[in-house]
C-alpha cells in the first residue's frame, strides 16, 4: 500500500489515504483500490498549492496525477476521485483567474470536468486523449502533458 498524506497549508497532517499498488481484484482481498479512514470527509489534496500559486491553478482527478503536475512545475490540487468534488471545494479556487481541470478520459472524468466548469466560471477542461495525466506522462514525458495544456491554453484566451 502507498500512503498518501493529506497536509494542511503548513504541512501538518490532516488525514491519510492508501492506494493498493497490486494489480489484482481488490475486492477479492477485502479492500478497494483506494482506502480512506472510516467516516473521513472528502478533502482537496495538495492545498499548499492554493497558497503558492499566482492567478492560475490546476485540479486533477486523483492524487497521483497532481503529483505529476507538481513535478512539472504546475501548481495543482486534486480531488480524491471523479465523484469526490464537492460544491464547498469551489470556494478554495474562486480567486483564481484560470482553473485548469484535468479529468480522466472516461465518462466519470468528463462529468468531473463538466461539474467543475459549471461551478467555476474561470475553469477550463484540458482534453485528455490517451490516458490520465500520469499515463500521459509515462508514455510521452513532460512534453506530452504540456502539449495538451498549451493547446488548450491557446484556445482559452
Amino acid at each position: 500500500m502507498l500512503a498518501i498524506p493529506y497536509l494542511d497549508r503548513h504541512g501538518k497532517p490532516l488525514t491519510i489515504r492508501f492506494r493498493c499498488l497490486q494489480e489484482h481484484n481488490h475486492r477479492d482481498f477485502f479492500h478497494g483500490k483506494y482506502n480512506t479512514i472510516k467516516d473521513d470527509i472528502p478533502r482537496m489534496y495538495g492545498i499548499d498549492s492554493i497558497h503558492q500559486a499566482d492567478d492560475e491553478i490546476h485540479i486533477t482527478e486523483g492524487e497521483l496525477d497532481r503529483a505529476i503536475l507538481r513535478k512539472l512545475g504546475l501548481y495543482a490540487v486534486a480531488a480524491p476521485g471523479a465523484n469526490m468534488w464537492a460544491g464547498r471545494h469551489r470556494r478554495m479556487l474562486a480567486g483564481f483567474s484560470k482553473v485548469w481541470v484535468w479529468g480522466d478520459p472516461d465518462e466519470a472524468g468528463a462529468e468531473f470536468s463538466a461539474k467543475i466548469c459549471r461551478q467555476l466560471r474561470t475553469a477550463k477542461a484540458v482534453r485528455m486523449r490517451d490516458g490520465d495525466v500520469t499515463e500521459t506522462y509515462l508514455q510521452g514525458g513532460a512534453d506530452s502533458v504540456f502539449s495538451l495544456y498549451r493547446k488548450d491554453f491557446e484556445t482559452a484566451a
